[in-house]
């Protein structure tokens, strides 16, 4: 058996980990078109700030240990340009020439690319994305060499968020550029305030309500046109969100879902037969409301890998979902969210009823108690909770796991009350704000 693996990142090197696992008797090749396999993309902005001394230390598998340790042929700077379905085959470039490679199984992790409005930023030495390494060594490398005194984040995302956090402790000034006045629509507007008031109150500069048009050349700056105005400065990071690299399956004719990623069932097959996707390219479930979804997220990715590796090496098995939890910080404030927003409740006819509770992350006696906001979403139809968002240390927003927990087993905002969660005053109050926000939301109508 050849399995053919369309890139070398997350997605790629877990499904060709576990094939070589469970069969090593089959040869895997993976083809990727960069310089590096296997990082950890999401320490990116840590990296810029300093949190994380080296470039290396983002690396999570090494070339060497890919093919001598795992025995996986790991060819970098090789380019899948065309996939053929039926002759089983892909085309391949290297070094200005291309060739034929037959599979028997192909997986497809091209991942995703930042969204640039349609803007070619090679064409701006200080504009730049944060996608990949290489991304990464090109803003350092900026910031080391020009000093910019000001720098523009354009998006209000978690990398938006994250990277303003880090530009500023730099002590770049740093203006957030969003097209609404609330920040990415992962976040209900009662965390986004919280967000907001953290950023300004740390020297972020918020422009929000305008949306962005574009880039101008303005000598040795760059302007970002808003709607009725242009402003200058030293640098602009874009951090618009991304969108899948589903251009190779498109051309090969396999079918495309939601936001255009590949589309997937729970095997991570695709439409065509052999031919498997995982990662950013690809769909993904909120099994729990049915619910097709993008979700560019690291867990999701790795997990989508091992699916697929698995059952291309005979084992049957099924991705159980994703519910889009996410967590971040910006600066001392940690966020976190899981499940539906109010939106996509109401869309799905759920009933849905939001409930904002203020509580204390710790014993309000114990030194170093803090605020904690939950912000939960019930259902009125069934009691079950939909989602759920916190605001707060960042330490106690890791509580946004219970709420996954309870929204993955479809519990009952009564069930939730119901938990024996534990309790000392360094940890949390009595009533845990899990079981706090349960109590209130037992109450709503």
């Amino acid at each position: 058996m050849r399995v053919i693996i369309i890139g070398g990142d997350a997605a790629g090197m877990s499904a060709a980990s576990q094939i070589k696992r469970l069969r090593p008797d089959y040869e895997v090749v993976v083809f990727e078109r960069g310089e590096y396999i296997s990082y950890a993309a999401c320490g990116i902005p840590y990296f810029l700030g300093g949190a994380v001394g080296s470039m290396d230390d983002l690396l999570e598998l090494s070339l060497d240990d890919a093919r001598e340790k795992r025995k996986i042929d790991v060819l970098l700077g090789h380019t899948v340009t065309a996939i053929a379905p039926a002759a089983r085959t892909v085309i391949v470039e290297h070094g200005g020439t291309s060739r034929v490679e037959p599979w028997d199984r192909l997986v497809i992790a091209t991942g995703a690319r930042p969204r640039t409005q349609g803007i070619d930023i090679r064409g701006f030495g200080n504009v730049f994305t944060m996608n990949d390494l290489p991304d990464a060594r090109r803003i350092m490398n900026f910031v080391a060499r020009q000093r910019p005194g000001s720098v523009a984040v354009i998006g209000g995302g978690y990398i938006g968020l994250e990277a303003a956090e880090q530009f500023r402790g730099l002590g770049i000034d740093t203006t957030l550029v969003h097209r609404r006045e609330d920040l990415h629509r992962s976040f209900e507007k009662e965390i986004s305030d919280i967000i907001k008031g953290r950023l300004s109150g740390n020297g972020v500069g918020l422009n929000l309500g305008k949306p962005f048009l574009g880039l101008e050349k303005r000598g040795d700056k760059a302007g970002v046109v808003l709607d009725s105005d242009v402003l200058e400065f030293d640098a602009v990071l874009l951090t618009l969100g991304v969108e899948p690299n589903s251009d190779l399956a498109e051309d090969a004719g396999i079918g495309l879902g939601v936001s255009r990623a590949v589309k997937v069932n729970e095997f991570m097959e695709t439409d065509a037969e052999g031919i498997y996707a995982a990662g950013d390219c690809a769909t993904a479930r909120m099994s729990v409301f049915g619910l097709d979804v993008h979700a560019p997220l690291a867990l999701k990715a790795n997990k989508q890998g091992l699916i697929a590796g698995m059952n291309i090496a005979g084992t049957r098995e099924a991705f159980a979902g994703v519910l889009n939890t996410a967590i971040t910080k910006v600066f001392d404030l940690g966020v976190a969210r899981t499940g539906l927003s109010y939106d996509q409740a109401v869309k799905l006819e759920l009933e849905p009823e939001k409930v904002v509770v203020k509580s204390r992350d710790r014993a309000r006696y114990y030194p170093g108690s803090s605020p904690l906001e939950s912000l939960v979403i019930v259902s009125r139809k069934d009691r079950r909770v939909l989602g759920a968002q916190l605001a707060g240390r960042p330490e106690a927003v890791k509580r946004i796991d219970v709420y996954a927990t309870a929204i993955f087993c479809g519990m009952t905002v009564d069930q939730v009350f119901d938990l024996d969660l534990a309790y000392a005053p360094p940890f949390s109050p009595v009533y845990d704000p899990v079981l706090l926000a349960a109590r209130v939301a037992r109450k709503a109508k």
